[in-house]
């Protein structure tokens, strides 16, 4: 009687040693993968982006990039740094991501999408194809920062699909994930990248996907967004690029110089 008092004790500290055993081993891979992933991005010199004086050479491969869009400036200034002007975009697809509720960011994709498709139409050209995905935001302006885990973790939840789904193109039907992501500074940028990391840290795609290459806003001049400086000192991002010289000497980043200015020249 008194042994089998004993059994659900037993059984109670050994469950709990099991799980603590587990949680460690888990924590020590997750940290000896991230910094595998991340040495291999350090040995990877990215360029400084070139200012174009002509159009851009595009080979036949197809291209999928997927774009973070956000509020309070973000989406003009990431449509402005896309904005080359030429059209080349045959067996291109964009993805757009915007938080919900975030109606000014679907507005202005939709003025740029019209805008580039009448210019290829007038340049003769494919202006490709795109969509776009709703996620949760992950932080909403003045939010109580005791809440914030709760939003982040339903926006990262929203994410997981987003990358892992295809476009249901002929694009889609030879790129499963998107090449390239780019974000400029709003939060879901931040937990996009995160995402993108997680999946690779588990080995669910492949690390040569989903490249992460983020452009501190222009507005910075000084120092780091929130965004900034979560990539910055997390090492998620694959490439970081800034838009001020100040900015680059401080933090040992590459000034990219005023991408935001590479825009569309006015029609005729």
């Amino acid at each position: 009687m008194g042994l089998a008092s004993l059994w659900p004790v037993h059984s109670c500290k050994t469950f709990v040693l099991a799980c603590l055993t587990a949680i460690i081993a888990l924590a020590i891979f997750i940290s000896a993968r991230h910094a595998q992933i991340v040495n291999r991005r350090r040995s990877v010199r990215w360029p400084k982006p070139p200012r174009r004086d002509g159009p851009p050479i595009r080979g036949q491969s197809p291209e999928y990039y997927l774009f973070v869009l956000g509020s309070g400036g973000h989406t003009k200034e990431m449509l402005m740094m896309m904005d080359d002007g030429f059209c080349n975009f045959s067996s291109f697809h964009r993805r757009y991501v915007i938080s919900s509720g975030d109606h000014m960011s679907d507005h202005h994709l939709e003025d740029y999408e019209t805008q580039l498709a009448r210019l290829c139409r007038t340049n003769k050209a494919s202006a490709g194809s795109y969509d776009k995905r709703i996620v949760a935001r992950a932080r909403r302006v003045h939010q109580p920062i005791w809440t914030t885990p709760v939003t982040s973790l339903l926006s990262i939840l929203d994410i997981f699909p987003i990358l892992l789904s295809p476009p249901k193109n002929e694009v889609g039907g030879r790129l499963r994930y998107p090449t390239q992501i780019f974000s400029n500074g709003p939060a879901t940028g931040f937990f996009v990248g995160l995402a993108a990391h997680v999946l690779k840290l588990f080995y669910i795609v492949p690390e040569d996907s989903m490249r992460f290459i983020y452009i501190e806003s222009w507005a910075r001049i000084s120092t780091l967004s929130l965004t900034g400086k979560l990539l910055y000192y997390t090492r998620v991002a694959d490439a970081f690029y800034v838009q001020h010289e100040h900015v680059a000497v401080k933090y040992g980043l590459v000034n990219a110089g005023e991408m935001v200015f590479n825009s569309r020249r006015p029609e005729a």
